[in-house]
């Protein structure tokens, strides 16, 4: 009785370890790496923790907009100029011209949701990659960006306006790790409870078939950029909190580290396929590794190159896996 006892407690405990995400592991498994190769006491800290985490909140929203995109069998590289367009925004209306908070957030934020209202109309109106579409619409983001900054810093120190970026409740949780759940727990819900997000999975899982089963392609398309547009720049508005200025350029590089996150955190670049909560694991495993990269004192350069090979593998793998399927 015993050995049976044994057997089955051993069951239920490899049952539930095959439950937790393959993800978990793998961010297990950098943190001990670089736990082991970087000097004592500066990796593995709670205070190193905390700082990957604080680093990780404004990628982790640009990373949920990539999500959307790529479920949708789409990509928005405007993203990062999203960010910085109005980032730029926010901090002219706070600090340069005294706009009420609530006031700056609209604007700042219907700023972005305008830019991805015109990526999707365009992707929606005609067959062209959103890749091109986005790439194009990424130079008038910048232009934007840098008519509405003078081409210069804009420094945005109303308190008010730094505090839900740089502030901590309870002495060390930033308040931009709400933010953050607050987000994800409204896209996933939209995703998975809502018949948008059963139509934007449709779509990207095939667009002909969601067509002939009458949903309207063209509609999708337009909502998944106004959303993604909409979080890049809520991205963009909590970095210029974050950083306490706001720079035409900022923004730069983010849609990379954003899809990154997302497709390590397994959503398909093939579209139809992904989850928005792995998706914050994917990026708490990118900020571990670039940060334990940067503790273990690797050249910028080569940083880009492993997380790109990083990026490609994952790529790779998931090939393999749909075509094995």
């Amino acid at each position: 009785m015993s050995s049976l006892s044994t057997g089955a407690a051993a069951k239920r405990g490899l049952g539930i370890i095959k439950k937790i995400p393959v993800n978990l592991f793998l961010l297990a498994g950098i943190i001990l790496f670089f736990a082991i190769i970087t000097r004592p006491g500066t990796f593995f800290s709670i205070r190193n923790f905390m700082n990957i985490i604080e680093q990780s909140i404004v990628l982790a929203i640009v990373a949920l907009a990539a999500c959307v995109a790529l479920i949708s069998k789409g990509v928005d590289l405007s993203l990062g100029m999203t960010m910085s367009m109005s980032g730029v925004i926010a901090a002219q209306l706070s600090s340069e011209m005294g706009f009420p908070l609530v006031a700056t957030f609209a604007v700042s934020i219907l700023s972005g949701t305008l830019m991805g209202m015109l990526n999707g109309l365009i992707i929606s109106k005609n067959k062209i990659a959103p890749f091109i579409i986005t790439l194009a619409t990424t130079n008038i983001a910048r232009s934007l960006a840098f008519l509405f900054s003078g081409i210069q810093t804009v420094r945005a120190g109303d308190p008010a306006f730094r505090w839900i970026g740089s502030s901590h409740l309870f002495g060390y949780i930033p308040v931009g790790v709400f933010v953050v759940l607050i987000l994800y727990w409204a896209v996933n819900y939209l995703m998975t409870k809502r018949k948008l997000g059963t139509y934007i999975y449709a779509v990207g899982g095939n667009e002909g078939v969601s067509r002939l089963t009458g949903i309207n392609v063209a509609r999708v398309k337009f909502l998944t950029y106004t959303i993604t547009g909409t979080l890049g720049a809520i991205a963009g508005i909590m970095l210029t909190s974050r950083m306490g200025a706001a720079n035409p350029a900022q923004g730069q590089g983010f849609e990379f580290f954003a899809i990154a996150s997302a497709v390590v955190g397994g959503v398909s670049m093939f579209g139809g396929r992904g989850s928005v909560w792995k998706t914050l694991t994917g990026t708490l495993i990118i900020a571990t590794l670039r940060n334990g990269l940067n503790m273990a004192s690797m050249q910028a350069s080569l940083q880009m190159i492993t997380l790109g090979v990083v990026v490609v593998g994952v790529v790779i793998a998931d090939t393999w896996l749909r075509k094995e399927a």
